[in-house]
């Protein structure tokens, strides 16, 4: 799931969201921090990466490499980081959707075994579960027990991505923190993972695209070799193939972005077509969603974008 820093960079700083740590920090720190804590916000927004912080500044206090509070750093050097990484902790466990599926019944039974056997090291235990809104009622119901009677060192932080409905019985047991960037935040990250070669790829557009997704979106065009200079069909069509390969449900997501990207730069040449525009658009975003629900026919479905995006030309 973490992937350590590549070229020589020996640290990871946490951009944007300083409050929102400050805050758990002291929460923590005064003995008040939930057992269950549910952060509410956008998928890329930095939830995740505010609990890595979060972990690191518990875990690594005692190393001479330790959490470089000031300057919310993570030093990649210590003992806790690298534990994460190579998953050799007892004291951390991640739980997370595959993409676009859900969470599974049997990765919450394999949780409770775990919750039921005590830490090695009788530190606290913290159980990060990514994409919560993806629990299904069965495994909802099985996670519930926990959630209401946490034990003593069991710390659970769960991440609700707002990409499906939340189960209400889930959230009900939780204390609820919902994490916002407003624009000029989410700009200064943006601005930071540029400047450190995390992002190569800026769209015309970033309101509606938090930094984290316009981050996925750099890898996957740099993986698959997207020319963003070409024309929108050229794009559409290396994406969707690539999708009919790999599975990879990201595609889907960035073919998406890349048709209201198109669609966003008519509206501001033709603003008298705008709801014909708009329309236009989520025809073409059906079809493409309806592409991987029904297995439809690559060709055909590129040939019906493709009538679509000739009517904007006529």
């Amino acid at each position: 799931m973490l992937k350590k820093n590549q070229g020589t960079s020996q640290s990871i700083k946490l951009v944007g969201l300083d409050n929102y740590f400050d805050e758990m920090i002291n929460l923590y720190e005064s003995g008040r921090f939930p057992k269950v804590l549910l952060l509410n916000g956008k998928k890329g927004i930095g939830k995740f990466t505010l609990i890595f912080h979060f972990l690191n500044y518990l875990y690594s206090k005692k190393e001479k490499t330790s959490y470089n509070l000031s300057d919310k750093l993570i030093n990649i050097d210590s003992k806790f980081y690298n534990s994460v990484l190579n998953n050799t902790t007892n004291e951390i466990i991640f739980i997370q959707a595959e993409e676009g599926e859900n969470i599974k019944i049997e990765v919450i039974r394999n949780l409770k075994s775990l919750l039921s056997k005590t830490s090695l090291s009788n530190n606290k235990r913290f159980i990060i579960i990514d994409d919560v809104e993806f629990l299904n009622d069965n495994s909802a119901n099985a996670l519930l027990k926990s959630l209401e009677e946490p034990s003593e060192d069991n710390y659970f932080i769960l991440i609700n991505n707002q990409q499906a409905d939340l189960i209400e019985t889930i959230k009900s047991r939780c204390i609820i923190n919902n994490i916002y960037l407003n624009l000029d935040l989410q700009q200064k990250v943006i601005d930071y993972l540029t400047t450190n070669n995390k992002i190569d790829f800026i769209p015309d557009n970033t309101k509606t695209l938090t930094p984290g997704l316009l981050s996925k979106y750099t890898k996957l065009i740099n993986k698959y070799k997207v020319n963003i200079s070409d024309n929108v069909m050229i794009k559409l069509n290396n994406l969707l193939h690539a999708y009919k390969k790999d599975k990879n449900k990201a595609l889907i997501g960035l073919s998406i972005y890349l048709i209201d990207q198109y669609f966003y730069n008519l509206i501001k040449e033709n603003e008298n077509k705008i709801d014909f525009l708009m329309n236009l658009k989520l025809n073409i975003n059906n079809k493409i969603n309806d592409f991987i629900v029904y297995n439809l026919n690559i060709n055909s479905v590129l040939n019906t974008i493709e009538l679509n995006l000739k009517n904007v030309r006529e």
